[in-house]
């Protein structure tokens, strides 16, 4: 009897304990919550978006998720916003303010269509008339965007200064063994310091709710101070269509390109591609893209070809206070020869590649990204002055960053490292 009265004792006490942690885990929660809506209640958004960041363990309760997307917005968090309201939603799927907030991050980060949907579920909810009249004027400013003429516009301009080791991208030596003899190069592999200046501009301009033109140009020049006659000149330019049609997105465009090598064209490209688009989540996005060009050579109309090209990119967005964008892209292209000149098979190529990128914010002013490509190249057919099928692997990784300043001006300082490497050695 007595150890019977001993183990209820101490089954009592267990249950005492528990409740006692129970009621102090419910306390620290409404605590924190409590002193992010004292922030709130000050202006102190961002102070209270980053207590909030800091207890990712209520992650799922409903008071902290509405909060913590209010003061994602206010403090300039509109897409970690979306995260948290949805996850609200999903508890309280009638609740209208969080749906008026949702819409409102939608809104903020351009999404027009997601935003009006949300903005007018929230609208048949029963709120205050000056919450409607709100909602009335959002839903003008969206409608202003999409119908409103050029929808947008903008003009850029970059300059930087570098080195290249190999500026006309030759071999080292100035005679190489083929197997047809010896090939002497006028200039073996050569360095420069390099200069480049690059500017263009975009606009857009819409047509009806679901479609839009848009397009852009670009110029870029890369001058070789050292060895002048390998400067080049690239001239782009882009026209196309834009449609809309719920979460997918299509763009059909012409492409137009123009490179030139010391101010002489040696390069022309005109073509067409396609884009399909899909957002399968907020965090979620796949894109499958093709083209068809024709590169034609003012100069040597023996290495024209004719491009067609497909591939896809999954980009997915991740939830913390840095905002990270992680995407990943494979192609596959092929380049026919378009000349009846027998032998020429080695012209036209197969290649495939892979690119990986990031892009990710430590402040609100400051962007960091960086992109690694890998692509590999077969040749159609031997080579008859070297004798072999070329194979070439190329790797390239850019690393940038992007500080913004007032009035739309940016800082992009930028480090890039590029290499070609042949698998078959030409002079084996």
């Amino acid at each position: 009897m007595k150890k019977e009265k001993i183990y209820f004792k101490v089954l009592a006490n267990i249950s005492l304990i528990m409740v006692c942690l129970i009621c102090t885990a419910s306390y620290a929660e409404k605590n924190i919550i409590s002193q992010a809506a004292t922030l709130q209640r000050v202006g102190d958004y961002q102070q209270g978006y980053q207590l909030l960041q800091s207890h990712d363990e209520y992650v799922g309760v409903f008071e902290y998720d509405y909060l913590l997307g209010q003061l994602a917005i206010d403090s300039g968090h509109p897409l970690q916003a979306i995260f948290a309201l949805e996850r609200a939603l999903d508890q309280k799927p009638d609740f209208a303010p969080a749906r008026a907030e949702l819409a409102r991050a939608y809104f903020l980060i351009g999404e027009n269509e997601a935003a009006k949907v949300a903005f007018k579920k929230a609208q048949a909810s029963k709120m205050p008339k000056s919450s409607k009249k709100l909602i009335d004027r959002y839903i003008s400013s969206i409608d202003e965007r999409i119908l409103g003429g050029v929808s947008k516009s903008s003009f850029h301009i970059a300059a930087g200064l570098g080195h290249d080791s190999n500026v006309n991208s030759a071999t080292a030596t100035s005679q190489i063994a083929v197997p047809t003899g010896t090939l002497t190069l006028l200039v073996p592999e050569t360095d420069s310091s390099i200069g480049l200046v690059q500017m263009g501009g975009q606009f857009s301009h819409a047509i009806t709710t679901d479609k839009k033109f848009y397009g852009s140009a670009e110029i870029k020049t890369n001058e070789a101070f050292d060895e002048k006659e390998f400067s080049t000149q690239t001239a782009d330019a882009v026209l196309g269509i834009h449609f809309l049609q719920g979460v997918n997105q299509y763009r059909l465009a012409l492409v137009g390109q123009v490179f030139a090598l010391d101010g002489t064209a040696s390069r022309n490209l005109l073509g067409v591609n396609g884009q399909w688009q899909r957002a399968f989540s907020v965090a979620n996005q796949l894109t499958l893209f093709g083209q068809y060009a024709g590169l034609r050579y003012p100069e040597a109309s023996r290495l024209n070809v004719d491009q067609v090209s497909a591939g896809a990119t999954w980009l997915h967005s991740f939830t913390n206070e840095y905002q990270p964008i992680a995407y990943i892209t494979g192609y596959y292209g092929s380049e026919k020869e378009q000349t009846d000149i027998a032998g020429s098979e080695f012209i036209g190529r197969d290649y495939y590649g892979i690119r990986a990128g990031v892009y990710f914010k430590t402040s609100v002013t400051l962007l960091w990204s960086a992109v690694l490509t890998y692509q590999q190249s077969e040749y159609g057919g031997i080579n008859p002055l070297f004798g072999v099928i070329r194979e070439d692997d190329f790797a390239n990784l850019l690393v940038c960053a992007d500080y913004g300043f007032n009035h739309g001006w940016k800082l992009q300082p930028e480090i890039r490292y590029s290499k070609t490497a042949p698998e078959s050695p030409i002079n084996s």
